[in-house]
């Protein structure tokens, strides 16, 4: 059976067999089954990892005040991601954000499902904000034929899909991932891909006013 981190290895390019994590002997706490796979065998992993939100290091994951284990943040530190002390004995628990900026006032809600469709979520996150080598964003309105588009042509992983942000993939080689205010209108996308062929494809056939294109970095270059 395929897995989580067969998907998020495939769309980066990497062996089934390399192993890019931490040793065992460098956590301060008991990790879920999943996550301390991941971490021994992705965790180093700098494009996936830390390129937009933050996998922590072993030594910076600790308990919340209120009893969660914290081990991801994201870029600007606002907010932090964390799994229920009650629910570490189970191989691959839900994560939940707290999204409230403020450790003794929390707001946690739950983000995932499941340990590893939240790393996969911040694989693609990450992927599309630049650790896929060819990626791109806008934060303005994309047309409505534009998404249909792309609901025709991707597979929405729904798993980690929520109603303000959709991920979608053709074969984990294409990441679109499509913002969406409570009208339901489209307000931003994010696209990734390790492929240039794919990436011009995508740009030709995606009707967007792209704010940034990482192809213009290397032509400044």
């Amino acid at each position: 059976m395929i897995t989580y981190f067969d998907k998020i290895r495939h769309l980066y390019g990497i062996a089934a067999a390399e192993r890019i994590g931490f040793e065992a002997g460098e956590f301060n706490h008991p990790l879920p089954e999943v996550l301390m796979a991941y971490y021994l065998s992705l965790g180093k992993q700098e494009a996936i990892n830390y390129t937009h939100n933050r996998l922590l290091l072993p030594s910076e994951i600790d308990f919340s005040q209120d009893d969660y284990l914290v081990f991801y943040e994201e870029n600007q530190g606002v907010v932090y991601w964390g799994i229920k002390k009650a629910d570490l004995a189970l191989p691959n628990p839900p994560v939940y954000g707290n999204y409230s900026g403020d450790e003794m006032q929390p707001d946690w809600h739950q983000e995932c499902a499941t340990t590893d469709g939240f790393l996969l979520l911040m694989a693609v996150y990450n992927g599309v904000l630049g650790g896929l080598t060819f990626n791109a964003n806008s934060l303005e309105p994309v047309p409505p034929e534009t998404v249909a588009y792309v609901q025709e042509t991707y597979e929405e992983l729904k798993e980690i899909s929520h109603a303000n942000q959709r991920v979608y993939t053709r074969d984990f080689e294409e990441m679109v991932s499509l913002s969406f205010d409570k009208e339901g209108h489209c307000t931003g996308a994010f696209i990734g891909t390790n492929d240039a062929d794919r990436f011009d494809e995508m740009l030709d056939n995606l009707e967007i006013e792209w704010n940034y294109i990482s192809l213009e970095d290397e032509d400044e270059e």
